[in-house]
């Protein structure tokens, strides 16, 4: 078999709806402009996430087989590196070669790459070639990790935005009559909101640790929004609540930060999200920065490369939960025992209910048949390859020109 086209086609994040205009705190939340803590400027999350939020690659075969994947994040280059690039490199190679071909794409992109795009496309790129795999031997990718481990596969209940306390916890109670035993929501400020910040972060947590009682775990996500000395006081507040753990405290970077962090509370750090490769993730091992592991494959290299780093997690002891819970995810934890559970997006009931044409959200528009979760649990994925049927009419309506 052999590689005869590439093609990449950018989505914008309007794809995503309305959830990226809800308020909490993120990484940018230092800036005015960019900071919709309060939830008086919608847009200000947009304006630096957008306006390209993911890049679907598709990869054509002589033998009929088309294979599909995705990166996400970085606009526009993701698209430009896999079509001027990453093509190049693969077209007319064997997609079996997986190995070599993910060392050939990460060599070749040393000088601009390492971290960011660069890996975001071969992470694309690295799907599509297992989707691939896993068509022409008409198998679930899953089966040539070497799984299942597992009959199915447990997820928690992740959105929780801080909209206003009554419908946080309602939301939240919802989750548990759903059947959901585990859930994540999100802190609403940062260090520029000072003690009444925090007041606000511990209320949010306390609303929702009510709602739900004690037997649901429950983590709750900063997302890169806070600094070394706010998290640690802000720990020594929640640590009451018995939370699941905080993710995210601070930027990637400050990897002495995160370890500063966990070594200063009981509740366990979770990180990884924003990093890249095995390189990237054996940092955080090595230096005790995190409890918890969570890489993306469509950020960390692709499944090649989040094998490599589910093995270095477990030789840490440490466990391995994907950020975001799609189909590549799934069938990775699916042949993984070192990951305990899937990362899953409900939409809201009361997010339903206001509005009069439900719009979709990422997964459920780019992708035919998206994983549901019922009672807590998602079944196996049961199609061939990545299980992932592209939604062309949704694609095309998102794409940017």
């Amino acid at each position: 078999m052999e590689i005869t086209g590439v093609s990449a086609t950018a989505v914008s994040t309007e794809s995503w709806g309305e959830f990226v205009e809800f308020p909490l705190v993120t990484v940018m939340s230092g800036y005015e402009e960019y900071n919709n803590a309060e939830g008086d400027t919608p847009q200000a999350r947009r304006k630096w996430m957008g306006p390209v939020g993911d890049v679907i690659v598709e990869i054509e075969t002589d033998a009929g087989v088309t294979g599909v994947g995705h990166g996400n994040w970085a606009t526009g280059a993701i698209a430009t590196i896999v079509e001027e690039t990453l093509s190049k490199l693969i077209v007319g190679e064997d997609p079996n070669e997986r190995e070599r071909l993910w060392d050939v794409m990460y060599r070749a992109t040393i000088p601009f790459g390492r971290k960011g795009a660069a890996i975001e496309a071969i992470s694309a790129v690295d799907l599509a070639l297992w989707d691939i795999a896993g068509k022409a031997a008409e198998k679930p990718v899953y089966e040539l990790l070497g799984g299942p481990v597992t009959e199915e596969i447990p997820c928690y209940a992740s959105n929780l935005h801080p909209v206003d306390l009554d419908t946080l916890e309602r939301e939240a109670i919802d989750y548990v009559e759903q059947g959901f035993d585990a859930m994540k929501m999100r802190f609403q400020y940062g260090p520029g909101a000072g003690r009444r910040g925090m007041k606000k972060n511990e209320e949010l947590v306390a609303t929702v640790r009510d709602a739900v009682g004690d037997d649901i775990k429950l983590a709750a996500d900063a997302y890169m929004g806070w600094n070394v000395r706010y998290a640690k006081k802000m720990l020594k507040r929640l640590e009451k609540y018995d939370l699941a753990w905080v993710e995210e405290p601070v930027i990637p970077d400050d990897i002495d930060g995160y370890a500063e962090v966990r070594a200063s509370t009981d509740i366990p750090i979770s990180g990884g999200e924003h990093e890249f490769t095995r390189w990237g993730h054996k940092e955080l091992l090595e230096r005790g920065a995190v409890d918890i592991l969570q890489p993306d494959v469509h950020r960390c290299g692709g499944l090649t490369e989040l094998q490599r780093i589910d093995a270095l997690a477990s030789a840490h002891d440490v466990p391995v939960i994907p950020h975001s819970g799609t189909n590549p995810h799934l069938h990775f934890i699916a042949a993984s025992t070192n990951a305990p559970m899937a990362e899953y997006f409900p939409i809201p009931d009361w997010y339903k209910e206001q509005k009069e044409e439900k719009d979709s959200t990422y997964a459920d528009a780019i992708y035919r048949d998206p994983p549901a979760a019922e009672a807590g649990v998602i079944e196996l994925p049961d199609g061939v390859g990545l299980s992932t049927a592209l939604n062309h009419e949704a694609l095309e309506r998102f794409a940017v020109e």
